[in-house]
């Protein structure tokens, strides 16, 4: 299945089997320049597509146990929806991005994701840069008079 930690943060909405390598018995996903964040208001519609397509893929290669793309979008996105023929489910989709579009859009959101996830990942780098500056300081400068 597509990997959960991945999915709190990401989707890539044309995910194929040219996006994941396994490699010692770990799937990485690869290419994801064109990801869109979970807050996007087609991203349940994208994860529900490549839930699609990555079943299309493996079960045409005759592999054992998948969960089909309804039971694969519910296990990735932790929502448990009840009714599992095709329009139902996608009425269901469709009705949850417009909901929390709504929440968004009117300041009922819980939290602006989009926004928290890009202010600490620039936090995280800028740290990163100012460790890495401080430890090429050898501590020799004279002080400027």
């Amino acid at each position: 299945t597509i990997h959960k930690q991945w999915y709190q943060r990401r989707v890539r909405g044309d995910l194929s089997a040219y996006n994941l390598l396994w490699y010692n018995g770990v799937l990485y996903f690869i290419d994801l320049s064109q990801a869109i964040l979970i807050d996007h208001p087609s991203a349940l519609t994208y994860l529900y597509r490549d839930c699609t397509t990555m079943y299309n893929y493996f079960h045409s290669r005759e592999l054992k146990n998948l969960l089909d793309p309804k039971k694969m979008f519910c296990h990735v996105s932790g929502y448990d929806f009840k009714y599992f023929d095709e329009p139902s489910f996608i009425t269901q989709i469709e009705h949850l991005q417009r909901k929390e579009v709504h929440e968004f859009k009117h300041g009922n959101a819980s939290t602006d994701y989009a926004f928290e996830t890009s202010f600490n990942e620039a936090l995280a780098i800028t740290s990163e840069s100012e460790d890495e500056e401080e430890e090429e300081d050898d501590g020799d400068d004279e002080p400027l008079e």
